[in-house]
């Protein structure tokens, strides 16, 4: 062969495996973006149903349930699988076991979806007659031993339901009659109201039972895995080809001129990107990257092949104050060298893992450990923090932590009761989670009133109640203080003493304070003799978005605004009064008076004289109900004279008897409040004298 033919040929195969080698590049680099785009597109598919299999099993513990929530979670779940099933790889036809796959899952998602949505339908009926049952139990009026019968039976059964919705086992009212009877006719139509929302319970438990059951087990998750096994094993059937192409190209550049070696060298370059990510991506589902142990979806997967798990979670004391003094910085070098800690502490003890599953919680992990032993243990861990000494550069920290221990199902979140229970403790820091000690019942119990206040501000039934108070001098209804109420649908009404605390915790609180002040607004220009009062804790008083709302509604009607006044509950002492008093600065410039409530009650009200400029006292009914107690009744002079020197007026609370009316107008008490003059009623009386 001639050298021109060489060279010709040399060229040749130069250019051919140019143009094989750039096909196979720009190949490749559509294969790694496809292979990038599923792995991230599956993973969020997975995150979508872990978000709702949480939710769902909060669902299934507690009567409270967030339907916004459930149906945001599904519509990403949805929305997730549909993006997955889009995915461009999944057009080759190499990919069609992986769509099969989809295939199924969708139909697990299918039934899944209907299963969530009829068990809904069947929480709300049932949560709701339980409720009912416990409200309609304590209206029998018990006048005779049948009464009484009827209505500890009725208590029996209501908590044979209670127990066999908690169990999830019908056993408890399989055995047992569910029925009352009682022939009587005052207590007749008692028992049928009773048995008729006693029947539905029964119809409708099993089959509530059964969707909770199959909700709780069957999981999603399994049928992704798979989906994902099925993509690995092609995908690297795929890579293997690909090596084996690139062989081929690496033989042929021996031959070949310098450009073939500048591609393949590329095409190296890329697919080990692409190796990288692959593993990056693996690597980061499994571990948490700050501490690189185990994170909570390892802690999820691994407690599934352990038989009899046992877990210590373990939370750092006040942690969000090391961020707060010290920066997120530093925070992450705490938790690094917890989990250091942790690492070497156990390190000689058998153990499954050790996982960090939140901000500042670890969780280990054991199998078939004795409660004692893991107590002692957990003992043993939170004094030895408790006593090292963290350090980085010239900075020292000293941490302390609460662990909680459980081996009761589930496992992480009846931890995580438990640690929520010892926080609230300062006397401990350890806890062993046990079914006596209700937590999931008082979890309930606040679900079950957020409901309540949700709804019933949704269905305007957030209503104020009026009690007068009485000039004792003249003997004239002189003011009226606002107190909130939730009108039930059976036209029964709640005090705030069993929705008002629980309200404090959540956004409804804020609503609840701003359908009060517009509602109690809107009496007084109905009745535009009496000055009316609406309640606020010294607490609200530092919440911006609360008291600049109370002023915006005031100064709508400044002419019925000088009419309202402000009484102010008494909490722990505030230490940043200034914004207190910028408050009261706003409501005396409206003509609203301001008083301090129940005072006597606390330790710290004298205190708020000296900087608060307040106009009225309200004596504390605990102390003015003891009408015989010689000691209370020095209490209630020395505070008359007290608010007296301060050219202050004086109310007192809880007036229940016409003796305690006349001892308070001996001593100069100017006013006075109480069921002796009359209960909280929807409207002002239509008369304003009283006698005495």
């Amino acid at each position: 062969m001639s050298l021109s033919r060489l060279i010709l040929s040399v060229l040749f195969i130069g250019f051919i495996s140019a143009v094989s080698l750039t096909y196979f590049y720009f190949m490749q680099r559509d294969v790694t973006t496809q292979n990038k785009e599923f792995l991230i597109r599956i993973n969020t598919l997975q995150e979508r149903q872990d978000a709702l299999t949480n939710t769902i099993l909060q669902n299934a513990l507690f009567a409270y349930h967030n339907q916004d929530k459930i149906s945001r979670n599904v519509t990403g779940l949805v929305d997730a699988y549909d993006t997955l099933i889009a995915s461009l790889l999944l057009q080759n036809e190499n990919y069609a076991p992986v769509v099969a796959k989809l295939d199924t899952l969708k139909h697990n998602l299918d039934r899944n979806l209907e299963s969530l949505n009829e068990h809904l339908m069947l929480n709300a009926g049932i949560r709701n007659s339980l409720m009912f049952l416990s409200r309609h139990i304590e209206t029998l009026k018990l006048s005779s031993s049948q009464d009484i019968a009827l209505y500890t039976k009725a208590n029996q059964l209501l908590k044979r339901f209670n127990d066999s919705i908690l169990t999830l086992d019908l056993d408890y009212i399989k055995r047992e009659d569910y029925l009352l009877e009682d022939t009587r006719p005052k207590n007749e139509e008692y028992a049928a109201t009773f048995n008729l929302h006693s029947d539905y319970l029964i119809n409708n438990l099993p089959q509530f039972m059964l969707t909770t059951k199959y909700l709780l087990s069957n999981d999603l998750s399994e049928a992704i895995e798979d989906v994902r096994k099925s993509y690995e094993k092609i995908a690297i059937n795929d890579l293997e080809s690909l090596d084996i192409f690139a062989s081929i190209l690496f033989s042929v550049f021996l031959l070949s001129i310098l450009l073939i070696l500048v591609l393949v060298i590329k095409y190296f370059a890329e697919n080990q990107k692409l190796l990288e990510t692959k593993k990056s991506l693996e690597y980061s589902i499994a571990y948490d990257l700050l501490t690189n142990l185990l994170n909570r979806k390892s802690f999820t997967e691994n407690l599934k092949a352990i038989r009899f798990p046992h877990v210590l979670l373990i939370n750092i004391d006040n942690f969000k104050h090391v961020n707060d003094l010290y920066g997120d910085a530093t925070g992450n070098k705490v938790i690094k060298s917890l989990a250091t800690f942790l690492l070497e502490y156990f390190k000689n003890i058998e153990h499954e893992n050790i996982y960090r599953v939140g901000g500042d919680e670890f969780a280990v992990l054991f199998e078939e450990i004795r409660e004692d032993e893991a107590l002692r243990l957990a003992d043993d861990l939170q004094r030895k923090i408790t006593e090292h000494t963290f350090s980085f550069q010239n900075l020292e920290i000293n941490l302390s932590v609460s662990i909680a221990s459980n081996n009761i199902r589930p496992i992480l979140e009846n931890a995580d009761l438990a640690l929520k229970r010892v926080k609230k403790d300062v006397t401990k820091n350890i806890i062993a989670y046990k079914e006596e000690l209700n937590l999931k019942t008082n979890v309930r119990q606040n679900l079950q009133t957020i409901d309540i206040i949700k709804t019933a501000i949704k269905e305007k039934r957030v209503i104020p109640y009026f009690q007068p108070i009485v000039n004792l001098q003249t003997q004239k209804i002189e003011k009226y203080e606002a107190l909130v109420r939730i009108k039930q649908t059976d036209g029964s009404v709640l005090t705030p003493f069993s929705f008002l605390e629980t309200a404090k915790k959540t956004s409804y609180y804020l609503e609840i304070t701003k359908i009060m002040l517009q509602k109690t607004i809107e009496i007084a220009r109905e009745y535009p003799a009496y000055r009316f009062s609406v309640n606020l804790s010294m607490l609200d008083l530092l919440n911006s978005e609360l008291t600049d709302t109370l002023i915006n509604i005031l100064q709508k009607d400044p002419d019925t605004a000088s009419r309202i006044d402000i009484e102010l509950v008494e909490s722990e002492y505030i230490y940043d009064i200034s914004l207190v008093k910028e408050f009261i600065n706003k409501i005396h410039a409206l003509g609203s008076l301001v008083l301090i409530d129940d005072f006597g009650s606390g330790y710290s009200n004298f205190a708020y004289f000296a900087h608060l400029d307040i106009d009225i006292v309200k004596i504390d009914g605990s102390i003015v109900q003891e009408e015989n107690d010689t000691k209370k009744l020095h209490m209630i002079k020395s505070i008359y004279n007290f608010s007296k020197g301060l050219n202050l007026k004086c109310i007192g609370e809880f007036v229940e008897t016409r003796e305690i009316a006349l001892s308070l107008k001996e001593i100069g008490v100017e006013y006075a409040q109480g069921y002796y003059f009359s209960q909280p009623l929807p409207l002002p009386l239509d008369y304003d004298e009283v006698d005495i």
